[in-house]
């Protein structure tokens, strides 16, 4: 495929010998190969899979699916859940599936510590559906407070198109996700608050490239 895209660059040239002969060599290895145009356009999007697996390996909570989507238009990728297995796969061109990936492991854990930490303050009387229904407030409100700091990355309708040709390829027919919102209960609006208020806390603990600074922050590279 490398090989391909150096020749497919070279058909491009100025001098028209040295297009010529690179296009006839790009044509003579496709066909020997048995790859189509669309195989090689394809070739340029990557995958990576997040390391951290939260519990819920089945039906995702509404903030997962929240931070999930966030990470995709922070970085231009789309993202894949793996049901029983509790990963995410980003995919997308250039290295921005890496990146976002990464991103997704660290706020995924930041965002498990400061819930355990909040659900750890509760009152020990409460019933365990009520700390349960605050806590997954005090984690939309997270999410919110996040997202509010984070710049979203354009994505051409191209690129967006070759995305989806992607994974219907490779995953086939894929079901849009919501998850399972935060239950009412008493004190949840004042759980949602206290998560906002920790949200904005929440950063990136490693020196990143310009590029990388779009996750967090705001700043556009």
């Amino acid at each position: 495929m490398e090989r391909l895209k150096k020749l497919m660059a070279l058909s491009r040239s100025s001098n028209v010998h040295e297009a010529a002969a690179a296009m006839e060599r790009a044509t003579q290895l496709m066909r020997e190969h048995q790859i189509t145009e669309d195989d090689l356009v394809l070739s340029n999007v990557t995958e990576c899979n997040t390391n951290f697996a939260w519990g819920a390996k089945v039906n995702p909570t509404q903030y997962q699916i929240w931070l999930w989507s966030m990470i995709q238009d922070v970085f231009g990728v789309e993202s894949a859940f793996t049901a029983y297995d509790g990963r995410v796969t980003f995919y997308g061109l250039s290295s921005r599936a890496e990146m976002a990936a990464y991103t997704c492991d660290v706020l995924s854990r930041q965002l498990k510590r400061a819930r355990a930490d909040f659900l750890k303050s509760q009152n020990k009387r409460l019933k365990r559906q009520t700390k349960i229904s605050r806590a997954d407030n005090f984690a939309e409100g997270w999410i919110v407070a996040v997202r509010s700091k984070a710049q979203s990355m354009m994505v051409s309708q191209e690129e967006k198109t070759l995305m989806l040709t992607y994974a219907k390829r490779k995953w086939g027919q894929m079901e849009t996700m919501s998850g399972r919102p935060a239950q009412e209960a008493r004190g949840t609006s004042e759980a949602f608050g206290s998560g906002y208020r920790e949200g904005k806390n929440a950063n990136l603990h490693r020196p990143m490239s310009a590029q990388e600074q779009l996750a967090i922050e705001g700043r556009a590279a």
